[in-house]
Parts: structure tokens; C-alpha cells; sequence
């Protein structure tokens, strides 16, 4: 990052800008011992109002500290300050999304939640008949191992199926779509899926063409606008954590509207709490697993 950067300008990062870096009463200033502090608070701000990130001043420590991180390393890399390198991201949109992107990549491997998985696997017959074609939204899907679960399961269970994968991410994408990982992320598939749907390249697995056939990927930010349905299965796991309420409860109630009749969303079981608080109606598959539907429209 360079100081005579030029990047794009825009009335949100002005505001930003003179909030957190003009004096405040009493004299404080961006110079003051808290400036690391207030330079995290311009990038989150920042990753906010362009991309629906954050969690409106209740933002996780991890959070902070790995933007903390990334701005002491711009700093030692340019020589700036972390003030200075803040500033910089005020006219660099790019360098606010590579932040938001590094935050939001987290733990993913195959048949993550077991006890989501084997619930679709046994209800899936009762909530669609045999002879339906199902279409299926991972929506956040990483690099695409919850997508090509799916798409494992719907194979064993001799569905047809189409399952979209989504994600903001235009790497993560590149390797959803490339389907090759190591050992250690397939490690909790169930070994007769591994046999019939995985090859061996190199020390790695690749998903075969039998699921990967099945499965596609495109690049979307789900802030902006989500894929159009109908859709009879979403998948919207562990995406709630990186963005504002706000901005999550348009999300998630975005993608219920895209849910065909009697289709189901699943969320992590962290995120049921706060999706029943956003008045979606719940459909309790076990004890443990509770899929949702989008609230009942008064006559």
C-alpha cells in the first residue's frame, strides 16, 4: 500500500474518515495511546459500509485482532504508521476487501455437523417425494466442500439434484471449482463415500465426475443480492458471524424467500438463536437439528 495510492471515493468513507480521525472533546485525538484501536475501528467501519460486515460495535475480539494484524503488517511492509495505513484504506476499496475476505475464511472440510448431515439423509424422503428433482444452495460455501457433501448424499440416496455453491470469494471459488483437498478434510466423510466419490491424485483427493458433474459455483455477495430460487434445500452455515444484524437479518430472509414450497434452510447450530429471533418459522427435524421456513403470511 502506497501513500499516493488512488482508489475509489466514496461518501461513506468520508464520514468514516472524519469521525474517527477529528479530535474528540476533551482533546482526544488518532495520535493518542488508543490509535491501534481507532485504526480498527476505521478498517471494520470501513468493511461495514461497503460490505455488510461487522456486528454494529459488539464485533468479536478475534476479529479485531486479526485486523490489528493486518494493518501492523501493511505498516512494517510500507513503513506508515497503522493510522497512516487506515487512512489509506479510505481511498483503497480493494485493500478494505481483502480484509473482509481474510475474515471470513474459516475452518470448512466435508460432512461438517454430522448430525445435520445424517438428519437430510433420513427426513429427506418425507420432506420431497422421490420423483423430485431437487435444487440445493450453498450459499457461502467456501470452497465448496459443504456443496459437494451434498451432492454425495443426494447421490447416494439416488436423487437428481442440482446444487448452486455461492460465495464472495473469487479464490475460494477457484478452488471449489478445481475440487481437489488434502486427506485431512475429508476426514469425516463416511469411508463408502470416499470409495465411490472421491479420486486419488498425488496424496490428495479429488470429488469424481459422477458429483462433481451436478455441482457448479459462481462468485456472490449475499449483501448485495441472493441467487433466485426456488431452491427446496439451503445451506446458510456460519455466514451470520461476519455481518451486522442488520445485514444478516436481510440476508437470511432473502434466501428463506427462495425457498420453494415445503423446502428447508439449515443454518450452524450457533446461528438458530439468532435466525428464530428474526421470526422465520422452525421445523425441528431431531432434538438437535432445526431447519427453517420463511414465517407464515397472515390472511
Amino acid at each position: 500500500m502506497r501513500r499516493g495510492t488512488r482508489g475509489v471515493c466514496f461518501s461513506a468513507a468520508r464520514s468514516v474518515f472524519f469521525f474517527l480521525f477529528t479530535p474528540r472533546a476533551g482533546g482526544t485525538s488518532v495520535s493518542g495511546p488508543d490509535s491501534g484501536d481507532r485504526a480498527v475501528d476505521v478498517a471494520l467501519k470501513l468493511a461495514e459500509e461497503l460490505f455488510g460486515f461487522g456486528s454494529s460495535g459488539a464485533t468479536p475480539g478475534w476479529v479485531r485482532d486479526r485486523v490489528r494484524r493486518y494493518l501492523e503488517h501493511q505498516s512494517y511492509k510500507s513503513g506508515f504508521t497503522m493510522n497512516e495505513v487506515a487512512r489509506e484504506l479510505i481511498k483503497d476499496k480493494a485493500a478494505v476487501e481483502r480484509i473482509v475476505t481474510s475474515l471470513r475464511v474459516g475452518e470448512t472440510r466435508f460432512y461438517r455437523d454430522g448430525a445435520q448431515w445424517e438428519a437430510i439423509e433420513r427426513h429427506l424422503e418425507k420432506l420431497f417425494p422421490a420423483d423430485v428433482e431437487l435444487q440445493v444452495l450453498s450459499a457461502g460455501c467456501s470452497t465448496g466442500e459443504e456443496a459437494y457433501t451434498m451432492g454425495m448424499l443426494l447421490t447416494a440416496a439416488r436423487r437428481r439434484f442440482r446444487v448452486l455453491g455461492v460465495d464472495r470469494s473469487a479464490e475460494a471459488i477457484a478452488v471449489a471449482r478445481e475440487a481437489t483437498y488434502g486427506r485431512e478434510a475429508a476426514r469425516d466423510i463416511p469411508p463408502a463415500w470416499v470409495e465411490r466419490f472421491c479420486d486419488e491424485q498425488n496424496g490428495r483427493l479429488r470429488v469424481g465426475l459422477l458429483v462433481r458433474n451436478a455441482v457448479e459455483f459462481e462468485e456472490y455477495d449475499l449483501v448485495k443480492r441472493v441467487p433466485q430460487g426456488p431452491f427446496h434445500l439451503i445451506l446458510f452455515k456460519n455466514v451470520l458471524l461476519y455481518l451486522t444484524p442488520q445485514a444478516g437479518e436481510q440476508v437470511a430472509t432473502r434466501l428463506a424467500n427462495e425457498l420453494e414450497d415445503g423446502g428447508v434452510l439449515f443454518s450452524a447450530a450457533s446461528e438458530v438463536l439468532r435466525l428464530r429471533s428474526m421470526g422465520l418459522e422452525t421445523v425441528r427435524l431431531t432434538p438437535s437439528v432445526t431447519a427453517f421456513r420463511p414465517a407464515k403470511r397472515r390472511p
